[in-house]
């Protein structure tokens, strides 16, 4: 009788222990599919901003092409314009026709002047973020 007594109360205590191991379980399971929920929104999130870097990144490579583009098209002008200016004695010309000359300058100074103004815009890469303006 001992025995069954002790045999059961073993039982018991092994039944109630395995029901409150179960219960911590199903409570670390819960904790862990929150957590997985959690993980899975920031790993989103992370992707997104990885998206949008390379896309931004895209972006501003082909800015800098399209700057380096230009800035070749103006060396080539500027080494065109000195191999004509070296062909040329201007002083000369310049003294022989001034009105001429005065008005040749001017016509290309405000045509330099509007080019430099509109490569040191600061806003000029706003337009193509900014359809709507």
């Amino acid at each position: 009788m001992k025995i069954a007594l002790i045999m059961g109360g073993l039982l018991i205590a092994t039944v109630a222990g395995s029901a409150f191991w179960i219960d911590r379980l199903q409570d670390s399971i819960g904790t862990l599919k929150g957590n997985q929920l959690v993980l899975e929104t920031k790993i989103q999130e992370q992707n997104d901003a990885i998206k949008n870097h390379l896309a931004k990144q895209k972006q501003t490579q082909n800015q800098l092409l399209s700057l380096e583009k230009e800035k070749q098209e103006a060396m080539r002008d500027v080494n065109r314009l000195r191999k004509t200016f070296a062909k040329h004695d201007l002083d000369e010309l310049a003294l022989a026709k001034p009105e001429l000359m005065q008005s040749k300058i001017n016509k290309a100074s405000k045509r330099v002047l509007e080019n430099l103004e509109k490569l040191t815009d600061p806003n000029q890469f706003d337009e193509e973020d900014n359809p709507s303006s």
